[in-house]
C-alpha cells in the first residue's frame, strides 16, 4: 500500500528523443519542428540548493513531464496571518515554510509523455463535464510525512466537500488507468498542505499540535474564512496550467 503523501510514480520506460549526428554528413540539417526541440532541449539537473533543501525523488528525464491536477486555492490575508502565527509557534524548535501554492490534490503526481499530453487533457475535460460547481470547508489541522521521510507537511483537513472530491477522483482515476498510471490512494485524506519542513518531523509537530489547532480555531473566530467555493480544477503538465471548469 503505497503512503498518504508519496508523489512517486512507477511508470513504463520510454525512449528518451535522441537527434542522430553523422559528422560525415556536410548537407545541411532541416531544422525540427518546435514540439521536438521542446522534447529533445529539455534537461533539468537537480540541485537542492535551489529547492531549499529538497531533494528530487526520481531523476527528470527529457520528454516525460511531472503532472498533477487539482483544487486550486487562492491566498488572502487572514490565511497569511494564519500561516505566520504557526511558524512562529513552530520557532525555533521547528523550521516551516510556506508552500507557495498550496492546494487540494486530486491525483498523484504522474508521468505524461509529450505526444499523450493533448489526448489526455481531452479527456479529462470530457470526464469531469458532468462535474458541477460546489463549496469545500476545512475542519481542523493534521500532519503528513511524504515517503522518503525526507519531509513533513502541516495540512488543513478537509471536512464539507469530500463527496464531490471523491466523485471527481473517481472520474480521474479512469483518465489515469487508461495510460496505466496509477489512481489516487485507496484511503486518500483530502487535505491541503500549506507548511512544511525538511526531514521526519511528525512527532515534532503532532506534540505541537494542540496549540496549532487552537490558532487555527481562533482565527475561525476572526476574519478566516475555512470555505472555499470550488468552481475550476487544474491540470498541471510541466510549467503549462490547463483549466478544467465545472458547470
Amino acid at each position: 500500500m503505497f503512503s498518504s503523501l508519496s508523489l512517486l510514480n512507477e511508470y513504463e520506460s520510454e525512449e528518451e528523443f535522441i537527434e542522430n549526428v553523422h559528422p560525415e554528413n556536410t548537407s545541411p540539417r532541416l531544422p525540427l519542428p518546435n514540439s521536438f526541440k521542446l522534447v529533445s532541449q529539455e534537461e533539468v539537473k537537480d540541485d537542492p540548493k535551489k529547492h531549499e533543501g529538497r531533494i528530487r525523488s526520481y531523476p527528470h528525464q527529457r520528454g516525460n513531464w511531472n503532472s498533477l491536477i487539482f483544487v486550486p486555492y487562492r491566498k488572502n490575508g487572514p490565511f497569511d496571518l494564519l500561516r505566520d502565527q504557526i511558524i512562529d509557534l513552530c520557532q525555533p524548535k521547528i523550521e516551516m515554510k510556506k508552500i507557495e501554492e498550496p492546494h487540494i490534490s486530486l491525483t498523484r503526481t504522474f508521468i505524461l509523455l509529450y505526444h499523450w499530453i493533448d489526448d489526455f487533457v481531452a479527456a479529462v475535460k470530457k470526464s469531469l463535464g458532468i462535474m458541477l460547481r460546489y463549496d469545500v470547508q476545512f475542519d481542523g489541522l493534521k500532519i503528513y510525512c511524504n515517503e522518503e521521510r525526507n519531509r513533513t507537511f502541516l495540512a488543513m483537513s478537509v471536512g464539507f466537500g469530500k463527496m464531490e472530491i471523491t466523485k471527481s477522483v473517481q472520474l480521474l482515476d479512469k483518465c489515469l488507468s487508461e495510460y496505466k498510471l496509477h489512481p489516487f490512494y485507496n484511503e486518500a485524506s483530502f487535505h491541503m498542505s500549506f507548511l512544511w519542513c525538511l526531514g521526519d518531523k511528525k512527532k515534532e509537530l503532532e506534540e505541537l499540535l494542540p496549540e496549532m489547532n487552537k490558532v487555527f480555531e481562533a482565527n475561525l473566530n476572526d476574519s478566516f474564512d475555512v470555505t472555499i467555493p470550488v468552481t475550476r480544477y487544474i491540470c498541471k503538465i510541466g510549467n503549462k496550467m490547463y483549466n478544467i471548469n465545472l458547470k
